[in-house]
């Protein structure tokens, strides 16, 4: 299944009246389904997911064949065909089962998630009238809210009593008004209109929607202020302009009902008053009929469509209203109607008019006034909103993905193989059934034993003899079976070509590998008692993954802030963090900058910041700064950390912790008792211990009882800190201000410096010039030592709120009277947004600074030089630690811009139009010419093996792609932290803007790559160049066979579907089967030439080029030395590092650290602001696109063999790239030493080994090298996604990049991505997705392989996955151990099925000559079927769930042996050719080595007592019994199963990894005895060869036994094992001569042209030898 798409086309916007849901059309309900089926659709539906499998079409169609031959005359077969079609009835039962059982679980929790118990506004006659007409109480009161009381609602004169009706969630319609409580989950998408805290704000935890679990805050529409007419209950009402109080829940009630149908029964929506006649549609000439049959119409109606979406956008009659009709207006909302997008909203709220002459006012609704269903309310006790999407037209639920029906790598690689070898059965059949017509035809004469005879009066023979005569001899056959006949009798007879076998070992096989994933130790996490577990069959899939796609948000990290760093005053604080990268070893330059870095930093702890200052700025004023006070950056740093938030205070509830641990309380009381510990389970003893660390400290420093809720994870980080480092402790917050508790004496306390500050003779820069410190000595006591905590209250004037724009927040705040009552600005934001001149006061020094090579004599300017310095040198080793940084700021404001800015903050806060706007503006007014106090530098822990788990990855070929909601810093700051990116890496962000710059950002890195060879495929060369070899040709024809092939395929699944399938089809899955049948018919046009598609991207990527700069507004961007296509992008690295770089040089400089001759310059300042000059021709690169490209190789092609060009599988021995392939001069010159090499000219430039600061080293540069990274923002992918053009544009881009990071990303976002590259890459790759919340839900489930991380965001990415892990290092052994491990085993075993089938058929084939093609069977038909089951099926099993070539330590420390299954080296078409040409070796072998010597006399007769036990007497002659077509076709049969057990001990490794004695005490001897067994040996020996011949004699035995089906077999067992030596004979002879021959092409194969896994088998090998 597909995206979930909504059919909205025909549904501009909505209309909604508050209160009842009968008023308004017949939206969707809230019913949310999950499940695939339903009792109707299951079995239909169901079974045709069966019979996806060629294999199930293929024996169902044989099957039927059978019947007909069995049972009519139309054509012979020997084959009972309950022989298939029974197997086939229980493989198809079975998976039917397993498949109604998964959904039935989610028919089960659909009904647990519809029926949860909501709360909802009704009247309360309603409740009570409908519980007295129906004698029943099925409408009940919610006995928790208001204590189950009615709230009793004045509504004009009268009195309204409103109840709180408890209803199922699926219940909810659109218009409901809905209540919710703290830390319940938003039912339906709500308008917020009244909270129980200030202002009608709420927070809600937004998790299943973006993956974040800070708060969001959320206010009520904030509308224009009422005349004197309006309610008096509503004078605090945000609704009406009051922001101000918090609002009673009987005062909301009462106000709702006042405005909505709750209390005007017969109100009319205000949306029609006629003053407002323009804003109607179709220019308001609506008509308002009050007629029965109207009335009754439109109950009829609702009766039909109630539950249902309503079609086409259909919206109910609206009726408007006469002038000066009396009449009551209720509140209507109009909104947009519904889409995916979840960070967007627009609508508005039409009120009643405060009398009937005057208009309605409309007030604009926006995002931040959306409840989302699925996010959890908190920190608000109770919220009210009116439901504006329910059910499917919910947002969350457009953003979800239908639960696909996932088809593994492999099935699909059976599927192929499956037609391969029909085909060749096809031939096969097509063969014989020809000979068969032919030689019948010739030789019916001689045929008469038969029953065929040309002449019809011949007499029959024998029937004239004897009491013969008397028998009516039956009527000869004139003619014999025609072609067709004969076709269908050899399509029975040989319908073992395919091996029914094969799907019933595979279900075994695969529940195996899923009980192996949930019974390994190492993917267990203890502290959770959470083992790994397998959800779905496709475990073989693990073995195939080329791309990740992975959340971040506790998925690689554990969404745990944690500040550890700072840079204040020059000084940096905290110690580093470790940042040793395993993903690659580090160059020559990047070892020096560490070590640069580690000379340059002393680090001091954090503690180490609330040091006293030392240095005064003058003599006269030492006494002004006592040395007990912090510096003034010091001091305004730790109260911008503690006030400049959004961080609220709230009581710690936690109501699972009250009743979930008994055994927390266990622990506590029997501390000591260590075997109780052991008792418990582990889940319980993490529990405990999690609950005794909780009570011994609160880390999130807030005061005892209470708990900090931030929107942001920084933010709580942030206040975290500053109070359990510093002291700093935010006690709350109100409409008075922020209470804080400090315990430092503050500047501020001194009269001369408020005085100083107010009137702007003491600025910021000159308080922190003359408080700096330059040293801080080891033994002096800090402040919080020696000063008693005091309580401050800031007052909050204003607050400026993070947006993507400005990328910083700030507040206005005045501070307490005791502290002078100072107006300031305190802000914080990203080193982008805030290291800029205008918005800090200190970017223009450095400029000025650096036009000059004189330094500036004043004290104060030196300072801030220093400090700025510090700050960006300090940022750029943070970043490079991957922390989050933020910039702190200060701005001191007198009174007279404080009123004026004041003035102009609130008239942009009370605008209707363009409030965004105008709040961003006044932001940007205020935050100019700060004064940058600080950085902070915090750290998003990371789980534990993170960067190990992705370099280990990256080794073994897999490419990750980080799809995040989080903003686009904190997503990079990730990368940075998890090696995914480097500093060295030029990032190419594509930020949301406008769309002809994004479409030209992503054209100009494409044109680039193009041009440095990054892209061949998309050069002129290969675009306008046609290749004319006759290999190529024949290669042409293939192609062109094959673009029919899945032509036809996919006009029979339209067919299928439009005529079919669509009978039991849905309408929305009829939908989306035919969309993802339109992807498919346009992915077969670009393979059927690449090359248009390509043409036109680059096509396009040109115009828009052209049309960029043919803009005059983007004329400044161009460069006069700058190539028109690529001259946006560039090669550089990120630019904090380029100015940190830079920074550190100057502070050097200037501490003495270099001579004088060293000083950098003032080009080298520049570098602060400067972007590197391209150093590549772009002239040359464009050259380049029109030749081939070329590249002198290390290997020599005509060193390799024929048989490597033809039969290698692997592509590097294929290719000719391994030692032996070398070319001499390069082979010689690496024999040469160290030495000899740097010595000989030529040799260096060949082995790459130019030394840095060499001539050569600094001239050449080779753009290709540049590591190049790309970051997407969701907000910019709208210009590229669902444009096919663009979307191939777009990852061809991608591909180029070692890393791609998403950010603010949609749910819906992820998986289009996914689904992108998907659909772009040829191949298409196995990809795999990983989340732990329920936006990463549709992600997982478009992904081939979804995994699910039992994380902190609940379950829902569990419930979907395919897989389910306790953390992303677990991805190690999931991918390399068993995905590899699988897929090696189950190639392997579906080879080997068809391998043994192919035998088999193959010898009853070369027997078919000798009975003239009659369709007589060579084997017994119940010997058969053991050979298909048990017999030659058991070993096959066992190697496929014990077989090993690598052991687990060599693999993860070679991870890059992974490959051998995206490179499909164990099932590829070579390898297949590999067992077709050893199967017709075996096949000639055991047949011509076995049938000839029984013919001509040789072992037709045996002794009557067996010519091995006759020696009592020699006159015994043999009783003749030894020539039947039993003993001769069992006797072949018995050679084919040695054959067969011979080959499982070859293809198996067991008997390389098994050691032995398998069963031993001694220590060190491998994994322990189940890894040591030799499980082959095992099957071949007991589950094989001595259960066949156990078989053979209890087959006799039961035959003897009575007339039955098995009487045939009597005496058979006991001539062929016991009479005849020749059994025994050709039983040794004919499968070792069989098995030679495979294990010389095996030893020929493994020397000549090895696999990289042979390779490797041999290298572990020789370790352990040298370890033994």
């Amino acid at each position: 299944m597909g995206l979930r798409k909504k059919d909205n086309e025909g549904e501009e916007s909505r209309t909604v009246d508050f209160g009842r849901q009968e008023r308004n059309p017949p939206f969707a309900d809230n019913s949310v389904k999950t499940s695939k089926y339903s009792w109707i659709s299951f079995f239909p539906l169901a079974i045709s997911e069966q019979f996806r499998r060629n294999g199930n079409i293929y024996f169902a169609c044989v099957g039927i064949l059978m019947f007909v031959g069995y049972y009519s005359p139309w054509f012979y077969s020997s084959v009972n065909p309950w022989t298939t079609l029974g197997p086939l009835a229980v493989v198809v039962s079975v998976s039917l089962a397993q498949e109604g059982y998964t959904d039935a679980r989610r028919h089960v929790s659909d009904k647990t998630t519809n029926n949860h118990p909501c709360v909802v506004l009704r009247r309360a006659e309603e409740i009570d009238s409908n519980d007295r007409k129906n004698k029943r109480k099925n409408r009940v009161r919610d006995l928790k809210v208001n204590k189950g009381k009615d709230v009793e609602a004045k509504v004009g004169t009268t009195v309204v009593p409103i109840a709180f009706e408890s209803v199922n969630r699926m219940k909810i319609l659109t218009g409901d008004i809905v209540f919710v409580r703290n830390r319940e989950m938003i039912p339906a998408d709500l308008i917020l209109l009244a909270s129980a805290n200030e202002g009608g704000s709420a927070y809600v935890e937004t998790s299943s929607i973006d993956g974040e679990t800070n708060l969001k805050l959320r206010s009520s529409p904030h509308l224009p202020a009422q005349g004197p007419d309006a309610l008096a209950a509503s004078s605090c009402d945000s609704l009406l302009g009051n922001d101000s109080g918090a609002e009673s829940l009987k005062h909301a009630v009462q106000r709702i009902a006042n405005m909505s149908l709750l209390g005007h029964v017969d109100g009319v929506g205000a949306v029609l008053n006629p003053k407002n006649a323009d804003e109607l549609p179709n220019g308001g000439s609506l008509s308002r009929g009050k007629s029965l049959a109207n009335n009754i119409s439109t109950r009829v109606l609702q009766s039909v469509f109630k539950g249902r979406r309503r079609d086409g956008g259909r919206q109910q009659s609206m009726m408007a209203v006469r002038e000066g009709e009396n009449v009551s207006y209720v509140t209507t909302l109009t909104s947009e109607p519904p889409n995916q997008h979840v960070n967007n909203y627009t609508g508005k709220l039409t009120l009643p008019p405060q009398s009937a002459d005057s208009r309605s006012e409309s007030a604009p609704l926006g995002a931040e006034n959306l409840l989302l269903r699925g996010a959890v309310l908190r920190n608000t006790e109770w919220v009210i909103g009116v439901a504006c999407f329910t059910g499917s037209d919910t947002k969350l639920v457009m953003n979800s993905v239908a639960t696909p029906s996932k088809f593994s790598q492999l099935d699909m690689l059976i599927n192929r193989t499956v037609l391969l070898v029909l085909g060749i059965m096809i031939a096969s059949v097509c063969s014989l059934g020809v000979l068969s017509t032919v030689l019948n035809q010739r030789k019916i004469g001689t045929l008469w034993y038969a029953g065929f005879s040309t002449d019809p009066n011949v007499p029959w023979p024998y029937f004239n003899l004897g009491e013969s005569s008397n028998l009516v001899p039956p009527a000869w056959k004139a003619t014999t079976p025609n072609y067709l006949q004969n076709t269908f009798m050899f399509i029975t007879m040989l319908s073992n070509f395919v091996p029914l076998s094969l799907y019933v070992s595979v279900e075994m096989i695969t529940i195996m590998m899923m009980f192996y994933v949930g019974w390994d130790l190492n993917m267990y996490h203890a502290e959770t008692d959470t083992p790994a577990s397998a959800r779905s069959t496709i475990v073989t899939d693990l073995g195939l993954v080329e791309y990740i796609f992975s959340d971040k948000t506790g998925t690689l990290t554990c969404n745990v802030m944690e500040f550890k760093r700072c840079s204040v005053d020059g000084n940096v604080f905290g110690m580093p963090v470790a940042k040793a990268s395993p993903q690659r070893a580090l160059s020559f330059n990047e070892k020096n900058e560490e070590i640069e870095n580690e000379e340059f930093e002393s680090a001091r702890p954090l503690k180490r910041l609330l040091a006293a200052g030392t240095s005064a700025a003058s003599a006269e004023n030492v006494d002004q700064f006592a040395s007990e006070k912090l510096t003034f950056n010091a001091e305004m740093f730790l109260r911008v950390m503690s006030i400049c938030h959004t961080v609220v205070v709230e009581k710690d509830q936690v109501p699972d912790e009250s009743d979930s641990n008994d055994a927390s309380k266990e622990i506590l009381q029997t501390e000591s008792n260590v075997s109780t510990l052991s008792m418990l389970t582990p889940m319980k003893r993490a529990k405990a211990k999690a609950t005794k660390a909780r009570k011994k400290e609160k880390k999130d420093g807030s005061p005892e009882g209470f708990v900090y809720q931030a929107e942001s994870p920084d933010e709580g980080a942030l206040v975290a800190a500053a109070s359990n480092e510093f002291g700093f402790q935010l006690l709350g917050r109100d409409s008075s201000g922020v209470h804080i508790s400090c315990s430092c004496p503050s500047l501020l306390e001194d009269e001369n410096i408020v005085e100083g500050m107010k009137d702007g003779t003491l600025t910021a820069k000159v308080l922190a010039g003359k408080t700096a410190s330059n040293e801080v000595g080891e033994n002096d006591i800090t402040v919080d030592e020696c000063c008693s905590p005091r309580k401050e209250t800031w007052t909050i004037l204003a607050v400026n709120k993070f947006d993507s724009d400005r990328k910083r927040m700030s507040v206005l705040v005045r501070s307490p009277p005791e502290l002078g009552s100072v107006p300031m600005l305190f802000c914080k934001g990203a080193d982008s947004a805030m290291m800029l001149d205008g918005v800090c006061e200190g970017v223009g020094l450095l400029e000025d600074l650096a036009t000059s090579d004189v330094e500036s004599d004043s004290e104060v300017q030196n300072a801030e030089f220093a400090s700025l310095l510090g700050i960006q040198a300090h940022l750029g080793e943070f970043a490079t630690e991957g922390l989050r940084t933020l910039v702190l700021g200060v701005k001191i404001m007198t009174e007279e811009k404080t009123e004026e800015w004041l003035a102009k903050y609130k008239e942009a806060a009370t605008s209707i139009e363009n409030r965004d706007k105008k709040m961003t503006d006044v932001a940007y007014e205020v935050e100019t010419g700060l004064h940058i106090v600080g950085a902070t530098a915090i750290e998003d822990k990371l789980q534990d093996g993170v960067p190990e788990a992705i370099s280990k990855l990256g080794k073994a070929g897999i490419k990750l792609w980080v799809l995040t909601g989080d903003k686009r810093e904190t997503a990079i700051e990730i990368g940075y932290s998890t090696k995914v990116l480097s500093p060295k890496m030029h990032l190419t962000e594509v930020v949301d803007g406008p769309a002809q710059k994004v479409k030209t950002l992503i054209a100009m890195e494409l044109m680039r790559h193009i041009k440095i060879g990054n892209l061949p495929a998309y050069q002129f060369s290969s675009l306008d160049h046609s290749e004319g070899s006759i290999l190529k040709s024949i290669m042409w024809c293939f192609s062109v066979l094959g673009v029919w092939n899945r032509r036809c395929i996919l006009a029979w699944n339209q067919f299928y579907l439009t005529q079919v399938k669509r009978m039991w089809l849905s309408k929305d899955n009829y939908k989306f089967e035919m969309e993802d049948l339109e992807e498919q018919r346009e992915a077969d046009k670009r393979k059927a030439d690449p090359r248009v598609q390509r043409r036109k991207v680059r096509q396009l990527a040109r115009e828009i080029i052209k049309e960029f700069w043919s803009d005059p507004n983007n004329a400044h961007l161009k460069k006069a030395d700058d190539n028109d296509e690529t001259s946006v992008v560039s090669d550089d690295p990120p630019a904090v590092f380029e100015r940190a770089k830079s920074a550190r040089e100057s502070l050097q400089s200037r501490r003495g650290r270099k001579s004088s001759e060293e000083v950098p310059s003032a080009a080298t300042i520049k570098k602060l602001a400067l972007c590197n000059e391209n150093i590549f021709d772009e002239e040359a690169l464009s050259m380049r696109s029109y030749i081939p490209t070329s590249s002198t190789s290390k290997f020599d092609n005509r060193k390799r063999t024929i048989f490597e060009r033809l039969f290698a599988v692997d592509k590097d021995v294929r290719h000719g790239q391994l030692v032996k392939h070398l070319n001499d001069d390069y082979n010689d010159a690496l024999a040469l030493d160290v030495e000899d090499q740097a010595g000989k000219e030529g040799i260096e430039e060949m082995l790459g080994v130019t030394e840095p600061g060499s001539p050569a080293h600094q001239t050449h540069f080779d753009p290709k090298s540049v590591r190049r990274g790309l970051i997407l923002e969701g907000a910019a992918l709208k210009h590229i996604l669902n444009d096919p053009v663009l979307e191939e544009m777009l990852f061809a881009v991608a591909s180029c990049s070692e890393s791609v990071i998403a950010c603010r990303v949609s749910p819906i976002q992820k998986a289009l991505l996914l689904k992108m590259v998907r659909k772009y890459v040829e191949p298409t790759p196995t990809t795999l997705a990983i989340g732990d919340g329920a936006n990463d839900v549709g992600m997982i489930q478009e992904a081939h392989v979804g995994i699910g991380i039992s994380g902190l965001e609940g379950q829902q990415a569990v419930n979907s996955s395919d897989f389910a892990i306790a953390q992303f290092r677990y991805l190690e052994d999931l991918l390399l151990i068993h995905g590899r491990w699988n897929f090696m085993r189950m190639s392997k075993a579906v080879l080997f099925f068809f391998y043994k089938n192919a035998a088999l058929v193959s010898t009853m084939m070369l027997y078919s000559v000798k009975c003239l093609h009659s369709g007589t069977t060579l084997y017994d038909s119940w010997v058969l079927s053991v050979f298909n089951f048990v017999g030659a099926s058991l070993p096959v099993v066992f190697m496929a769930v014990f077989d090993r070539d690598l052991s687990r330590d060599y693999v993860m420390r070679n991870p890059e042996v992974y490959q051998s299954g995206p490179r499909k080296e164990y099932m590829s078409l070579r390898t297949f050719i590999r067992w077709v040409v050893i199967c017709v070796v075996h096949v000639f072998t055991v047949y011509y080595f076995s049938a000839p010597p029984m013919q001509l006399g040789g072992g037709v007769t045996s002794a009557y007592k067996g010519l091995m036990g006759n020696f009592s007497s020699r006159r015994v002659v043999g009783d003749g019994e030894g020539g039947g077509i039993k003993i001769f076709g069992t006797t072949i049969f018995g050679n084919l199963v040695y054959v067969v057990t011979l080959k499982a001990l070859l293809e198996t490794r067991s008997i390389i990894n098994g050691e032995f004695p398998t069963i031993t005490c001694k220590k060190g001897k491998g994994e322990g005895w189940p890894s040591r067994m030799g499980y082959t040996w095992v099957g071949v020996s007991w589950f094989s060869v001595l259960f066949y011949i156990w078989f053979l004699y209890m087959y006799q035995l039961i035959g003897r036994s009575g007339p039955s089906s098995f009487f045939p077999f009597v005496f058979v067992t006991e001539h062929l094992l016991n009479m005849r030596s020749i059994t025994w004979v050709l039983s040794i002879l004919a499968p070792t001569i069989a098995i030679i021959f495979d294990v010389t092409g095996k030893v020929y194969s493994n020397i000549f042209y090895p696999t990289q896994s042979q390779i490797h088998a041999e290298i572990e090998a020789q370790e352990r030898k040298k370890n033994k």
